[in-house]
């Protein structure tokens, strides 16, 4: 639709030498077809949301509608509008500041006692944080456009009855008066918002509750402004008329409003097979749950049982997975699209824009033979989209890390307000639980007691679930135990006092190789396990082609998710010898004949020992399952103290063992084991109750990867720093400084080349003169696909 070259302008969109715009009024309505379309397709949730926290359900529906319609009106300032038709930036006149200022006295009947409204439109450009617009030497002064201004907040009761919203609540009009503007007005308003909103927060500490309802409603606004620009943006790419000055031109908005619909949750998660008896009692389990079974039973298809259960009973529309890996998420991703589809299923964590690169890629070769050139912008840009998707849990189902959900709640990165406003209607699902370090766990502990009280429905799903996490927990937890699975003898444990290197195994080993099995070596560093790796592999250079791979930590992130891809492949093929590291220890489905690991914490061999026979009931089947354990060189990477308890207790389960010995194993271990609350000043807990509408900075949280600053998910002991193979750099030049060349390796190896000034690292040609946050280095250390970098003589006790 063409309207007048006067109509206030919200968007716009360049393709070529032309300018396209949408006006504010085209712009807003969008907005609000995806609003209805988010109403009428999530009513039912809605109402669930406004009786958990005894809401007003048409006061919360109206003022819906009025931040959505509300939130440009910053806009209509004649500065604003020069600027766009000039095609000029205008961060000097920063839109949603100037519209709180202007809606500060008028948007005053809020759903809660505090004007969280007002807070979403504030925040809807950048993530609200304490000194958030407090520097006005950063702007210029805004001339409003009263006249416009009037328009359009008079115009919001015609579009209230226009486009149907008078089904759902009652609205009898809006008022606006325009303040005279200055700087010291508008910065003690500004202050003044920031510390009653603070001052209530702290006074009535009902944290959850406000961080609950200002971030759903966020999360709203944000859904339908954001995609409605999305679609403007689209449609002008498609569009090919001679109209230059658009209105509204959204269909079909329910696409913004995805929903799972799934009739048969039993035939959805098992297909043909028959459920255990704990798959079935998870299907009735109560909102907040622990499932303790074993490696290899079904644990996924038990709780996306529970899951989709949950969504129905309790009204919710998400189903988020929280993984501990990037490798595990991955792996999930990868599982739950053969289930449900693309369109139901995102992914996200700190490299997962390189696992979308990978799937659209995969997509494209099937559909087009003769391959593709990534750098299509179209393809760039589906990616953005997928990845930002994942990032503020848009779809029905997302993959995400454990860490990235912990920096959600602590306004970790620049969608977390958006993210968990998201959340704030699913259910989630922590696969692993007991897996994490101390420090971790500590954090999942707090954020447990905050799902509880935000009334989130989760369930914590171990194959080890050790009692010192059961202790933590609270009462109402209903604990489900897959008793027969339990009782499963699966493999044999044998403890030598050798090490795995000595003779007399690497002989077994080539032995086990002769007649056909797979086996498994693992290590406890990366320098091990390369030695192992290649020293097997002199062992078998009279095969041809032997049938043998490495896997560790310490390949570029590219090459680890083709590596996972090849060991799926290869392992179809007997023999097959995989040497890896701990990184396997929840990160791949496989299984194996044959384990020789190194001795490590109970845990951690419970974890590796469910890569062993998988899903076998007895240790003898044709094959004798041995989890053969050899004493390390060292204690690293693990405590020592720890590691010394673990081989005092070890040999008492020298048996066939059954998973219930081998939990019996872990709590023996971790008998006096006690988790505390970590630092009081910046652990889950204060940055939780300091964020829950304004707060710190998030880049003063974390990094942009997700690697803590003032917040960190995980104590990293042995500290580690990104590089780029110079192999890689040298073939690529600049191209080559992406996420996915990047390796972590030890910082112990850079601060010693800069210390010695041995030349093995150094900048890329002009990054010293570029101001980038992102820092990259290039690693003269040899590279290759194979073994990863050749580190030479380095003392591999500190390169872990």
């Amino acid at each position: 639709m063409n309207i007048s070259g006067n109509s206030p302008i919200a968007k716009l969109e360049l393709k070529g030498d032309e300018k396209y715009y949408q006006t504010l009024e085209g712009h807003t309505i969008d907005a609000l077809a995806i609003l209805k379309g988010y109403i009428q397709r999530r009513r039912e949730v809605i109402v669930q949301f406004c009786k958990r926290w005894e809401l007003e359900e048409e006061k919360f529906l109206r003022n819906l509608f009025l931040t959505v319609y509300l939130h440009d009106i910053g806009k209509l300032t004649k500065e604003f509008q020069m600027n766009i038709k000039r095609n000029k930036r205008s961060q000097r006149y920063p839109h949603a500041y100037y519209g709180f200022f202007l809606l500060r006295e008028s948007f005053t009947d809020g759903t809660i006692e505090i004007p969280v409204e007002l807070a979403a439109i504030l925040g809807h450009h950048t993530q609200l944080y304490e000194q958030v617009y407090s520097d006005e030497n950063q702007f210029e002064k805004p001339t409003f456009l009263e006249k416009e201004i009037g328009e359009f907040v008079n115009n919001a009761m015609s579009v209230y009855k226009d486009y149907g919203f008078d089904e759902f609540f009652e609205f009898r009009g809006f008022g606006v008066t325009i303040p005279d503007f200055s700087w010291k007005k508008i910065g003690n308003a500004r202050n003044k918002f920031v510390r009653g909103i603070n001052r209530y927060v702290k006074e009535n500490k009902n944290w959850e509750r406000t961080k609950s309802i200002f971030a759903y409603l966020f999360a709203i606004l944000q859904t339908c402004d954001d995609y409605s620009s999305a679609y403007f943006s689209n449609y002008i790419m498609e569009y090919r008329g001679e109209e230059r000055i658009f209105d509204g031109v959204l269909k079909n908005p329910e696409v913004y409003v995805p929903l799972l619909e799934v009739d048969n949750p039993v035939k959805k998660a098992l297909g043909d097979k028959e459920p255990y008896k704990f798959q079935n009692d998870l299907v009735d389990a109560p909102k907040f749950v622990t499932l303790f079974a074993p490696c290899g039973r079904g644990k996924t298809e038990a709780a996306l049982l529970w899951a989709l259960s949950a969504l129905k009973k309790y009204r919710r529309d998400k189903i988020v997975f929280a993984m501990p890996t990037q490798t595990t998420s991955n792996a999930m991703y990868d599982r739950l699209l053969k289930i449900f589809g693309e369109e139901n299923v995102g992914l996200y964590h700190g490299r997962s824009f390189v696992k979308l690169k990978q799937q659209i890629a995969e997509k494209e070769e099937a559909e087009e033979e003769g391959g593709w050139d990534f750098d299509d912008e179209e393809e760039i840009e589906e990616i953005k989209s997928e990845t930002f998707k994942g990032n503020i849990l848009f779809k029905p189902i997302t993959i995400t890390s454990i860490d990235h959900l912990l920096y959600g709640f602590v306004k970790g990165f620049s969608q977390a307000d958006f993210a968990v406003g998201n959340l704030q209607n699913g259910v989630i699902i922590f696969d692993e639980v007991h897996y994490y370090e101390k420090l971790t766990l500590e954090h999942l502990l707090t954020l447990f007691k905050i799902l509880v009280k935000m009334d989130i429905p989760h369930l914590l799903m171990s194959g080890t679930l050790p009692d010192f996490m059961l202790r933590e927990l609270d009462s109402r937890y209903k604990h489900i135990t897959d008793w027969e699975g339990l009782e499963y003898r699966p493999f044999k444990l044998e403890v030598q006092e050798e090490t795995a290197f000595s003779e007399d195994v690497i002989t077994e080993i080539i032995e086990g190789y002769k007649k056909g099995l797979t086996q498994f070596v693992i290590l406890n560093t990366v320098e091990r396990a390369k030695q192992f790796y290649l020293r097997l592999k002199e062992e078998l250079r009279d095969f041809e082609e032997p049938n043998i791979m490495l896997y560790h930590s310490q390949f570029t992130y590219s090459d680890r998710v083709k590596k996972e891809a090849e060991i799926y492949s290869r392992i179809k093929n007997k023999p097959f010898l995989l040497v890896a590291t701990q990184v396997i220890e929840v990160s791949l489905d496989i299984s194996c004949d044959v384990m020789h690991t190194e001795l490590a914490p109970a845990d951690a061999m419970g974890q590796r020992a469910g890569r062993l026979n998988r899903g076998g009931r007895e240790w003898r089947n044709g094959i004798e399952h041995v989890l053969k354990v050899y004493m390390p060189e060292n204690h690293l990477p693990y405590d020592e103290s720890l590691m010394d308890r673990v081989k005092l207790i070890v040999r008492d389960y020298e048996r066939p063992m059954s998973y219930r010995e081998l939990k019996e194993f872990c709590d023996v271990v971790y008998a006096d084991y006690e988790l505390e609350i970590p630092n009081p000043e910046y652990n889950l807990w204060s940055l939780f109750r300091e964020s829950t509408v304004f707060g710190e900075y998030w880049k003063d949280i974390a990094y942009e990867d997700e690697e803590g600053r003032m917040f960190r998910v995980r104590e990293d002991k042995f500290q580690h720093v990104d590089v780029i193979p110079e192999c890689i750099y040298e073939k690529e030049g600049e191209n080559a400084l992406r996420v996915e060349n990047m390796v972590k390796i030890p910082l112990y190896l850079l601060l010693k080349d800069m210390n010695e000034g041995t030349g093995y690292f150094y900048l890329p040609r002009g990054q010293e003169r570029k101001k980038s946050t992102k820092i990259y280095r290039i690693c003269r250390y040899p590279y290759s696909y194979e073994i990863g970098f050749d580190y030479g003589a380095e003392d591999e006790v500190l390169i872990l």
